[in-house]
């Protein structure tokens, strides 16, 4: 039987091309709060979270919990800054991991209008890259509303392979049944996420 690697060292931030990744702090909750205000009529539509607009408060006890579950190697919820501008262009992360495993959720959204500019695909293969590289992920995964089709195309663009259609899986935010495509990738697979940076 295997042993289990143990939880190894989540990373305080991590760069790419264009991003800095990192671990917000309640200084960032303001910054943030405005980013959802801008978006919250797309993110309605996707994320569990967005069901009613998050204040300023909720939001800061968002960056409370993700430096708590960080302290705790219990998740990597980082938010996605603009390394030119310092804008915060939407969040990421490991929202859900496994160690004994170990297997990693990856999770996105993007600002509105920082939308099509690949600042999402270019944060996934950055973390793709790390969990596989540095954590030993043995598999990621990607759970993808079937109707988000923005979101899938990050998938596809980057390798994953569509193992399922989970149908009836959730609830959407106007209680809603919807399918939930799953995406996932082994460490013995290529994916194209470019050079390391």
């Amino acid at each position: 039987m295997t042993e289990s690697l143990g939880p190894l060292r989540l990373p305080q931030t991590l760069e790419s091309q264009r991003l800095c990744m990192r671990i917000p702090s309640a200084a960032d909750a303001a910054a943030l709060n405005t980013a959802i205000t801008a978006s919250f009529e797309q993110l309605k539509d996707w994320m569990p979270w967005a069901k009613q607009l998050p204040t300023l408060a909720q939001t800061t006890q968002f960056c409370v919990e993700a430096e708590r579950r960080f302290a705790a190697s219990e998740g990597f919820d980082v938010i996605l800054e603009d390394k030119g501008t310092g804008e915060i262009v939407g969040a990421s992360g490991y929202p859900r991991l496994d160690w004994q495993v170990p297997r990693f959720e990856i999770g996105y959204w993007c600002r509105t209008d920082c939308t099509g500019q690949g600042y999402i695909t270019e944060a996934t293969a950055r973390l793709a890259r790390y969990a596989f590289d540095e954590l030993a992920a043995a598999r990621i995964e990607l759970f993808i509303d079937d109707l988000n089709l923005a979101s899938i195309a990050v998938a596809q663009r980057l390798g994953f392979t569509l193992e399922g259609v989970l149908r009836s899986q959730a609830r959407n935010n106007l209680e809603q049944l919807c399918d939930t495509r799953l995406y996932a990738a082994v460490a013995s697979c290529e994916l194209n996420l470019g050079q390391p940076r």
